[in-house]
C-alpha cells in the first residue's frame, strides 16, 4: 500500500510542474515530435520506440501535445517507483524499508530531470528496472526461464536505446563473478539472448541500410561533446545527480548486495553495479546519466538494509531501546526530506527561471556535461533548452512575412534551413503551416532532406555572412533572435534571408559537408 501510494504520488509530482509555469517544451521532445511524425524502423540518434510511444501518445491526448508528452515520461517515472519499492519488498523490506527505498529514488535530481520531459531516457531508466526486477524474481525463485522474460525487456530496452547494452555488459561481469555463471550451462539464458536480439533485428538491418549512422554519432559525441572528467569528478557528479542525502541509501543497498548474507544470492546484481560504476570512473565522462538506471535496484537494497536496521523488532536492534530506534527512523526521514526540498529546484521546475539561476548559482552544484563555450547557461541545461522555441518561430514568422514576396511564401518557393533539430524541431510545431519547409543537417534531418525541388529564396538561422556568400548571390542580415533563459549557443542567433543559389554550387554537396550528426 506504502508503496503504491508513493508510485501514485510520483506520477503527479512528475507531471504537473512541467505542465504550469514559465517552462516550455525541451529540445528533445521538439525533436521526437518530429520523428513522432516520420515513423521508422530507425533514427540517426535513437533506435523506434520512443517516437512510437509518442505517436500512440499524441493518438490519444488529441490536441494537447504538453500531455502527450509529459504523462507517459511521468507514467515511466511512477512505474520505476513501484518496482523499486516492490524489489525492495523482495529483499526482505517491510513498509518502512519500501518506503525509504521508492522516496529516496524520487527525490534524486537525476530521476526527476529523467522523468520530468518526453525522452527515451525515461523509458531507458524503466526498461533497467524492469530488467533487474527480473534478476530479483530468477534469484529468489531459483526460475532460469525468467532469462526469456529478461530478454523480451532487454529486446524493447535496446530498441529504446542502445545503451541496453551497458546493462548486459555489466551482468556479464556480474555472472561470471559469481556463482550464477552456472546458469550459463542451461539453454535460457541463450534462449533469452536470442529473443532481444530478435527484437533488436528491425532497428539493426536499419542500421545496415543506412549505412550505421548511430556509429558515426556515437563516436562523434564521444570526441567532442562528452567533457573528459577526472575519475573522483564523476564519482561526485553520480553522488549530485542522486541527491547526496541519498547516499547512505543507495552505499547501504551496494552492501547489502556485496557483502551481506542476506544479499548473498543476488550477488550478481551487486556486481553489475560495480562494474559500471568502474566503466564511467575509467571512462572519465561527463554524464551522470548514463548508469542511472542500476540504481533504482541499489535504493531497493539500500531500503531492505535500513529497514532492518530500523525496525523495533529486528534481532539485530533487539538491544537497543525502542526510543533509540524511534528516534533514528525519525532522523533519517527528516534527513531524507530536507535534502528532497532542498535539491526540488534542481531536477524540477519548481521555481521562476530568474529564482532558479539565483538558486543554481548559489548551490554550484550544477555540472557542464557538453564541451563547448555556448553549452552554459544561467540555470541547468535541462532547464535551459525549455526557452525561447515559441519566441523563435515568431521571429522566424515575421521574417517570413516582411522579407519574403507573397509568390514565394505561398507558391512553395522559398524554404527553411535550421542549424539544430531543436530549432527545426519548433519551426515545425509553432509554425503552425504558416512557415515554408523546414530543412536542417543535424541527426535525422540530414536523413530528411535536402529539399527535393529548387527554391528561390531561403531564410536561414544562424552561420555566418561570408559562408552564405559562397553559397548564394544575394545575403540580407533580416533579424537577430534573443532569448533569455537559453543555453548561449542559441542567444543572439541571427537570421538571414538569401536568394539565388550560385551556379557553381550543388545543394546534394553542400548538404553533405555539413551533415551534423552529434
Amino acid at each position: 500500500m506504502v508503496v503504491a501510494a508513493l508510485a501514485a504520488s510520483a506520477f503527479f509530482v512528475l507531471l504537473l510542474p512541467g505542465l504550469t509555469g514559465a517552462y516550455g517544451l525541451f529540445i528533445d521532445e521538439l525533436y521526437y515530435l518530429a520523428c513522432s511524425s516520420r515513423l521508422d524502423f530507425g533514427y540517426v540518434d535513437h533506435p523506434p520506440l520512443a517516437p512510437l510511444v509518442l505517436r500512440a501518445s499524441l493518438l490519444v491526448s488529441g490536441d494537447s501535445v504538453a500531455l502527450a508528452l509529459r504523462v507517459p515520461a511521468a507514467l515511466a517515472g511512477a512505474l520505476t517507483v513501484l518496482l523499486t519499492g516492490l524489489m525492495a519488498r523482495r529483499f526482505g523490506a517491510g513498509a518502512l524499508g519500501q518506503g525509504i527505498a521508492a522516496g529516496a529514488l524520487l527525490s534524486a535530481p537525476g530521476v526527476q530531470v529523467m522523468f520530468g520531459f518526453f525522452s527515451m531516457n525515461a523509458f531507458e531508466v524503466l526498461l533497467w528496472t524492469v530488467c533487474c526486477f527480473i534478476l530479483v524474481e530468477m534469484a529468489l525463485r531459483d526460475e532460469p526461464r525468467l532469462w526469456l522474460a529478461f530478454g523480451v525487456a532487454a529486446g524493447v530496452g535496446l530498441e529504446n536505446k542502445h545503451t541496453m547494452v551497458l546493462l548486459a555488459s555489466g551482468l556479464a561481469v556480474g555472472v561470471l563473478l559469481t556463482r550464477e555463471r552456472r546458469r550459463l550451462g542451461s539453454r535460457w539464458p541463450w534462449i533469452g539472448a536470442g529473443i532481444a536480439a530478435l527484437i533488436f533485428l528491425p532497428n539493426l538491418l536499419w542500421q545496415v541500410e543506412h549505412g550505421w549512422p548511430t556509429l558515426e554519432f556515437y563516436r562523434n559525441a564521444d570526441l567532442y561533446k562528452n567533457v573528459r572528467t577526472p575519475p573522483h569528478e564523476v564519482f561526485l557528479q553520480q553522488v549530485l545527480f542522486l541527491n547526496p542525502g541519498t547516499l547512505p541509501v543507495w552505499i547501504a543497498g551496494a552492501v547489502f548486495l556485496l557483502g551481506t548474507s542476506r544479499g548473498a544470492r543476488f550477488r550478481h546484481i551487486g556486481w553489475t553495479f560495480a562494474a559500471l560504476l568502474a566503466l564511467v570512473l575509467v571512462a572519465q565522462k561527463s554524464r551522470p546519466d548514463r548508469i542511472i538506471g542500476i540504481y533504482p535496484v541499489l535504493f531497493a537494497a539500500g531500503g531492505a538494509m535500513w529497514d532492518g536496521w530500523l525496525r523495533p523488532s529486528a534481532p539485530t536492534r533487539a538491544a537497543l531501546p525502542a526510543a533509540v530506534v524511534r528516534g533514528a527512523r525519525f532522523a533519517l526521514a527528516v534527513w531524507l526530506a530536507a535534502w528532497a526540498v532542498a535539491l526540488a529546484p534542481v531536477g524540477m521546475p519548481v521555481l521562476p527561471p530568474e529564482r532558479l539561476a539565483r538558486y543554481v548559482a548559489a548551490l554550484g552544484v550544477v555540472p557542464q556535461i557538453e564541451q563547448g563555450a555556448g553549452k552554459t547557461a544561467e540555470l541547468p541545461q535541462w532547464f535551459a533548452d525549455r526557452f525561447g522555441w515559441e519566441r523563435l518561430a515568431e521571429d522566424v514568422r515575421q521574417v517570413a512575412v516582411t522579407r519574403l514576396t507573397p509568390e514565394e511564401r505561398e507558391e512553395g518557393r522559398a524554404v527553411i534551413f535550421a542549424p539544430s533539430y531543436g530549432q527545426a524541431g519548433a519551426l515545425e510545431l509553432y509554425g503552425r503551416g504558416e512557415l515554408p519547409p523546414v530543412y536542417s543537417t543535424h541527426n535525422n534531418y540530414y536523413l530528411w532532406g535536402p529539399p527535393r525541388e529548387p527554391f528561390e529564396a531561403a531564410i536561414v538561422i544562424g552561420d555566418d555572412e561570408r559562408h552564405l556568400g559562397e553559397l548564394f548571390e544575394h545575403v540580407e542580415l533580416a533579424a537577430v533572435h534573443d532569448c533569455d533563459y537559453c543555453m548561449r549557443w542559441r542567444d543572439e542567433m541571427p537570421i538571414w534571408v538569401v536568394r539565388r543559389v550560385r551556379p557553381e554550387v550543388e545543394i546534394d554537396a553542400v548538404w553533405r559537408e555539413l551533415k551534423h550528426f552529434e
